[in-house]
């Protein structure tokens, strides 16, 4: 009886786990591809999409095939302090491939306005989930 029972369930649990696996390699892989990238939001700079204390995975390939897209919340360094990174939003794409980075919270954001477009190939990355603080889990827009 038992082993027939487990062989009657054994079935659907394998599909189920490899239908899990296969929906959800792309996300696993994101993640695991993300992970050394992740930064904390200081400042309020990005309020109110972002705050302060917000974690943030990145994703260091979204740039690979195109160019970053305006609207898109990116991570480059800030260019008169290189070791500091900024997360900012893209606001214009130049036809030159340069970038302006706008945050969303234009009062508190020092951004493009202060020192200038970068070249794209400056973007480390697209910021596209928010893992900190557990209560504000969730993808980026």
């Amino acid at each position: 009886m038992r082993r027939a029972l487990r062989r009657a369930l054994g079935r659907p649990l394998r599909l189920g786990v490899l239908a899990l696996a296969i929906l959800g390699a792309p996300w696993v892989g994101r993640v695991i591809r993300s992970w050394p990238h992740r930064v904390a939001v200081e400042g309020r700079s990005m309020a109110p999409t972002l705050g302060a204390g917000d974690w943030l995975l990145v994703d260091p390939a979204a740039y690979r095939d195109h160019r970053p897209a305006v609207g898109d919340i990116v991570v480059a360094p800030d260019p008169r302090e290189p070791a500091r990174l900024l997360v900012k939003r893209v606001a214009v794409v130049g036809a030159d491939g340069s970038v302006e980075l706008r945050g969303d919270a234009l009062d508190a954001s020092t951004d493009s306005r202060a020192f200038g477009p970068l070249p794209s190939a400056a973007v480390m990355g697209r910021a596209w989930a928010r893992y900190w603080p557990p209560r504000r889990v969730g993808l980026l827009r």
